[in-house]
């Protein structure tokens, strides 16, 4: 972009241990990026394949394996007992699916009972993710399998609730990929999940390897239909690998970044075109350079409101640093994309297998952990954020009607000056990890006003955020009850935003509001998300007149008086005599003149 890199972003290394009686304490800055730990917990220094951020609620855990390579890799999971968020490894020497339920007391894995030992994988996984496909608040687990030929297709594994009798610790599984549309055969990599191209419905992004990715619509009824050629993202053989799901320029779409496995990594804007959804790729000749990337992270590790993006490397057959870029967006325009520098993080020599964020300490500023493995033995690496102390900002946690966390909740934050800002409860999140299901807003100086949570089945909350809840965590339950059960209390939306009937917050169309809005020079108004926009008219040919919007020329209604245009006949026949006759009079009429 012309700039120079930042001065360096140096996160402090900090050690990650399991929260019990609120935050516990970071060691303090050291000048190398090697996590510091106490002797009687010392950081694992095997190999070290998947990562995820888990948190506090009934606890289920998933992992994923290879028969191909060496041990687990990918892990994902429902939830952790405790009062505080937890960082979960796995390297495992067997080579099935593992499903670890807590039952009397012992972590058993589900998947070695004898009713569910026929869908266990035995094929590499590689990716998981929690799906909530009928909008029920039961997730279904998603696994992104490497298939071979025919062997190893994608799986959806749900419970049987007519079967099962959790209470007794009873849970028999059954795979409905089948029946759900999606056991395809191919290089299965990454995996996210959240309502892409639904208003509320679970859709699911993969990227994969020797072959297209794929974006599952889901149809509304629990299947779903690939339609990631018509969105211009099936993007073949580029061997995809991280991917996250964030909103770039906040005009309220989900957009979709990834990485490809030394390709060109994509940063793709989602694009409504009458009623067509499509993808924009804008990512930068910097931003797009092919790196042999693992994880990648879209986060406000600053809480500046701008979205970075962190490319998570392994140092294959040679160093390869990880990169840290700004997603800086602009008033109907395409985003600034600016590279930084990540400091200690950088790690040229890393032997990268994933990476995940959370914030460790309570101090509302993200944290960063990166896994390391494959042939060489390396420690987790845990960095503290330090820029952006002084920024505002907000934690929001949704929870299913089961109290679980609301994975593929949408949840959107309106803000006093800064328009909305949207965040996806994400149940995949990536390539060989899993993100925290909390969604982080930073605000910079900006306070927040009022927040709305969608829900996989379409039930919506909307309520005000108090000047003192700024800077905390905010705990959003599922609508009991019947809806619209409450009457709708009064919200401030924020510029650009309006309270509708319903009581939620929606977009203000000031061009209908205030007719006059725009200037002379720019007389024509188009409404966007949380503003609008003022063009110069067009000039058009004859015969045609600029659109409502001013981008594009159209027929007018009427081409002289009487005759009618807009793809209609101009004239009708007439015998020649008729024709000659007007043709002299024309010329007569014009003589005269």
């Amino acid at each position: 972009m012309g700039h120079p890199p930042e001065p360096p972003w140096h996160p402090a290394p900090c050690t990650p241990h399991h929260r019990t009686h609120g935050p516990f304490p970071l060691p303090p800055a050291h000048p190398t990026s090697q996590p510091m730990a106490p002797a009687a917990t010392p950081l694992p220094t095997e190999p070290i394949r998947g990562l995820g951020v888990l948190g506090r609620v009934q606890p289920q855990l998933w992992t994923g394996n290879s028969w191909g390579g060496a041990g687990g890799k990918s892990l994902g999971a429902w939830g952790l007992p405790g009062p505080g968020p937890a960082v979960w490894h796995c390297r495992l020497a067997t080579y099935t699916d593992k499903l670890f339920k807590l039952r009397a007391g012992r972590w058993e894995d589900l998947l070695s009972d004898e009713v569910n030992r026929a869908v266990a994988s035995r094929f590499a996984g590689r990716s998981v993710a929690c799906v909530d496909r009928a909008g029920s608040g039961r997730y279904a687990i998603y696994i992104a399998n490497y298939a071979n030929s025919n062997l190893g297709p994608h799986v959806l594994l749900e419970m049987d609730v007519a079967a099962s009798d959790p209470a007794r610790g009873i849970v028999v599984l059954t795979d409905v990929a089948a029946e759900a549309g999606v056991n395809k055969y191919t290089g299965g990599r990454g995996v996210a999940v959240g309502p892409i191209v639904s208003a509320s419905a679970s859709d699911i992004f993969c990227d994969n390897e020797n072959g297209p990715n794929f974006l599952f619509h889901n149809q509304g009824d629990g299947s779903f239909v690939d339609v990631a050629a018509s969105a211009g993202l099936d993007d073949p053989y580029q061997h995809g690998r991280g991917v996250a799901l964030a909103d770039f320029n906040r005009d309220g779409k989900v957009d979709i970044v990834y990485g490809n496995w030394n390709g060109p990594h994509r940063l793709y804007l989602q694009m409504n075109t009458s009623g067509r959804v499509h993808f924009r790729d804008i990512a930068t000749p910097k931003f797009s350079m092919p790196s042999p990337v693992r994880t990648v992270l879209a986060a406000d590790f600053d809480n500046n409101q701008e979205l970075e993006v962190f490319f998570n490397n392994i140092a294959y057959r040679g160093s390869s640093a990880n990169r840290l870029f700004r997603i800086i967006r602009r008033e109907h325009l395409d985003p600034v994309i600016e590279e930084l520098n990540p400091g200690d993080a950088m790690e040229p020599e890393g032997r990268g297998t994933g990476g995940a964020v959370t914030d460790f300490d309570g101090d509302g500023l993200l944290d960063l952990i990166l896994s390391h493995g494959e042939s060489m033995a390396q420690p987790l690496s845990v960095f503290r954020g330090t820029q952006g102390a002084g920024n505002n900002w907000l934690r929001v946690i949704p929870r299913t009607r089961f109290g679980a966390f609301a994975r593929g909740a949408r949840v959107v934050l309106f803000t006093r000056h800064s328009g909305a800002h949207l965040r996806i409860i994400d149940g995949g999140s990536g390539y060989l990890c899993e993100m925290e299901p909390v969604a982080h807003f930073g605000l910079g100086r900006d306070e927040a006003s009022s927040l709305e949570v969608t829900w996989p089945d379409g039930r919506v909350v909307t309520r005000a955020v108090a000047s003192g809840e700024t800077n905390s965590v905010l705990e959003i339950p599922y609508p009991q009850g019947a809806e619209g059960q409450l009457p709708p209390t009064s919200l401030e939306c924020g510029q650009g935003f309006s309270q509708h009937e319903n009581g939620r917050c929606v977009d203000t169309d000031e061009c209908a509001e205030f007719p006059f809005v725009c200037p002379r020079e720019k007389p024509l108004c188009s409404n966007t998300y949380g503003g609008y926009r003022c063009h110069s008219s067009r000039r058009c040919s004859r015969g045609f007149e600029p659109s409502e919007d001013g981008t594009a020329c159209v027929a007018q209604v009427a081409f002289f008086g009487g005759y009618p245009s807009a793809g209609s006949r101009l004239w009708a026949w007439r015998p020649p005599s008729s024709l000659l006759s007007l043709g002299l009079g024309l010329c007569l009429h014009f003589y005269a003149l």
